[in-house]
């Protein structure tokens, strides 16, 4: 092995080293500031850290940083950085372009497949409780006009972010122990909330509402008996 060989793989220690210290928070603010710098300028740097991070810490604990930089690494960028590492000498080297690249395929391919069925299994379950049998307009009209709009976004998938957002307003509203315009719409008030975190693939939010209400409403009647079944879907 000569000099050059033997510097290259004093590098990649260092490297790994460096990247290790950085995952578990070991590094004072000055090196933590220079090892963003470089991971942003330096290519082969980046992929080295991509593909150690994934590799050291599972593909859900990478931290912030790396996922940033790893979702802004195009697929093709690293495909790429991959073949022309076949001839490299270095092992090292070419082992982790090759990681990463197969860390890309299998990130892109989980996160797409698991967005889809979160969305998918929203969109399944949003006329469960269809708004025409909640809603007859016997009562306060507002209310049941605003419900309507939002349940209907819902159905439709639309407008999920403010309407979401005024729905988890309504449910803790819904909620309160003095009687009001939203107590009686409480359940499906829950219920389409989750669904709307699901289409918008914010399934810990949902799950989060799905689970306030499982201890609410008895597994015997009917949206408790659905809210049961969907918390098992996810």
């Amino acid at each position: 092995m000569n000099d050059n060989e033997n510097k290259v793989q004093e590098k990649d220690l260092l490297n790994n080293e460096r990247i290790s210290r950085f995952m578990q928070g070991q590094m004072t603010s000055f090196e933590e500031a220079a090892f963003l710098e470089e991971l942003n300028s330096n290519e082969e740097f980046r992929n080295q850290a991509i593909a150690q991070a994934r590799l050291v810490k599972g593909m859900k604990q990478v931290d912030d940083e790396l996922k940033d930089v790893f979702r802004h690494t195009d697929e093709q960028t690293i495909r790429r950085i991959a073949k022309e590492t076949v001839g490299y000498k270095n092992h090292s080297a070419r082992w982790l372009a090759i990681a990463a690249s197969l860390v890309f395929v299998v990130f892109v391919g989980f996160k797409t497949y698991d967005y889809y069925d979160t969305t998918s299994l929203g969109r399944e379950y949003a006329n469960t409780f269809p708004i025409s049998t909640i809603i007859r307009g016997e009562t306060n009209t507002d209310v049941e006009t605003e419900l309507a709009i939002l349940f209907n976004n819902v159905v439709e998938s639309k407008d999920l972010d403010n309407t979401t957002s005024r729905l988890a307003t309504l449910w803790e509203l819904s909620k309160q122990d003095s009687y009001n315009d939203y107590t009686d719409y409480a359940p499906y008030i829950g219920w389409y909330l989750a669904i709307g975190y699901l289409e918008n693939y914010e399934k810990t939010k949902a799950k989060d509402v799905l689970m306030e209400m499982k201890q609410v409403y008895s597994e015997e009647s009917a949206i408790g008996n659905k809210v049961i079944y969907l918390i098992n879907e996810l």
